[in-house]
């Protein structure tokens, strides 16, 4: 008796909730008046020009630097690993999945129980 008098409240308020949204939502005009409200905020009607053409060059040159940008082939490490020293954290454990941070030292070895350097 108990849980159908629940589910008859929760049934109710649902209904009640759909009734008023719906009410809210009928109102057409002033989505309209919003969206335009929204849009004519966005764009100012006197853009100051300078200042986004300013913007536009200082990302332009930006942009330009990075692509210039090179790295001379003995700086590069192609699957290298850092090294750590020996009682360092050198590996992370997520889930079951154990990732290594760090190669240790000669002589010692990547605990993966403890995730340090022994």
């Amino acid at each position: 008796m108990e849980s159908s008098n629940c589910w008859t409240r929760a049934v109710v308020c649902a209904a009640l909730l759909f009734v008023l949204s719906g009410a809210e939502t009928n109102d057409s005009d002033g989505d309209v008046d919003v969206n335009a409200r929204a849009i004519r905020d966005y764009y100012q009607q006197d853009p100051n020009l300078t200042s986004e053409k300013q913007l536009l060059g200082a990302l332009q040159e930006v942009l330009e630097k990075l692509q210039t940008k090179r790295v001379n082939p003995w700086e590069k490490k192609f699957g290298k690993v850092p090294t750590c020293d020996v009682g360092e954290q050198c590996a992370v454990r997520k889930g079951a999945r154990i990732g290594k941070m760090c190669d240790c030292p000669r002589g010692a070895l990547c605990n993966f129980f403890l995730l340090k350097c022994l």
